[in-house]
């Protein structure tokens, strides 16, 4: 008998306890606040493009429901842009082209470092997909057949493409890039990652910059201004068919245009520019300019002899994202001197 009624006591006992520790422990969750970044976000429209085979097939609307939390971002200027959102914790794969005078800006360095990059991972269909990414960035170059084939192909399995659209190939004239093209880059990852007052403090900084050059030089002369790249042996021309030259233009300057995607020496000299830009991918800027600047064929020449002769570095004419507003401070600089 007394041996029941501890048995019985005790499961009473043990049934107040976990009544007790079962109405806390739902209090507590009931309580905690939800995450307001998440629940508010609704479902937001961003337009990109469709690509396959580097080649951009149209728009691409893509419907997001809530911050991606594992983003593959390719390429230096990307990740540095996702860093300037302050969203960098949510890339699982960062990747980079591997420039090695790559160098972030001042105040995005400090978080830029701390990335852990991925040189190793090879991007294929396969290895991608076993990262279950819900997002990838990237230029255009990576939706290949022998890389991740189009952006289709990832839409349809419910994982989000988002492209840099100013990546044409540098002899190609036929499709226009432009400048807004690059701040409707940082506006839709804004949306992207409900970081829009941040995304539209950026771009307004870069219209503010070129608004300030252009009402100090609007009852100057246009300068004549050509940036060209040595590739291999030919001379690439960027007219205003290109960022760098739209930039330029923008920037009150005449570019001059080209039918042809390459130019001789003979061309630089016809023109006779003002100021001369070369731009270089993946090396020293400052000894590609050199090439030009001590070429006997040019040292004759106007630019040459006042000094008006810049290196460049790609990542500041070409996907350039973030880049995009030191790239319009360093043309501004070498279009007018006097200025700064």
């Amino acid at each position: 008998m007394n041996k029941r009624f501890t048995l019985v006591s005790l499961a009473i006992v043990l049934g107040i306890c976990a009544f007790i520790y079962f109405t806390q422990t739902q209090v507590i969750t009931v309580s905690r606040p939800a995450v307001h970044a998440q629940s508010a976000y609704g479902v937001r429209a961003v337009k990109n493009v469709r690509v396959q085979n580097y080649n951009a097939l149209g728009d691409n609307v893509s419907y997001y429901d809530k911050v991606p939390q594992r983003v593959i971002a390719v390429g230096e200027q990307i990740n540095e842009t996702l860093v300037a959102l302050g969203v960098e914790q949510n890339v699982i794969c960062p990747v980079r082209y591997g420039n090695p005078f790559y160098t972030p800006e001042p105040q995005y360095a400090e978080e830029y470092n701390k990335i852990k990059f991925q040189d190793n991972v090879v991007l294929n269909m396969e290895n991608v997909l076993s990262m279950q990414p819900d997002l990838i960035i990237s230029g255009q170059v990576l939706y290949a057949d022998k890389k991740l084939k189009s952006t289709d192909f990832w839409n349809k399995r419910g994982i989000h493409t988002y492209v840099s659209t100013n990546a044409n190939s540098p002899t190609s004239h036929n499709k226009k890039e432009t400048l807004e093209q690059e701040w409707a880059f940082i506006l839709g990852l804004g949306t992207i990652f409900d970081k829009e007052t941040e995304a539209k403090k950026i771009v307004a900084d870069m219209q503010q910059d070129i608004a300030a050059v252009r009402e100090k030089t609007q009852s100057l002369p246009k300068p004549k201004v050509m940036i060209i790249e040595m590739l291999g042996k030919n001379i690439v021309a960027y007219d205003d068919s290109k960022l760098a030259g739209d930039i330029c233009v923008k920037l009150g300057a005449q570019v001059p245009s080209f039918t042809s995607g390459t130019i001789g020496l003979e061309t630089i000299i016809e023109e006779n520019p003002d100021v001369l830009f070369v731009v270089k991918s993946g090396g020293n800027p400052e000894e590609a300019a050199d090439f030009f600047r001590k070429h006997p064929a040019l040292k004759s020449l106007r630019v040459v002899q006042a000094g008006h002769v810049y290196g460049i570095s790609l990542n500041y004419t070409y996907n350039s994202a973030i880049k995009t507003g030191e790239g319009i401070k360093k043309f501004a600089k070498g279009i007018y001197p006097e200025l700064f």
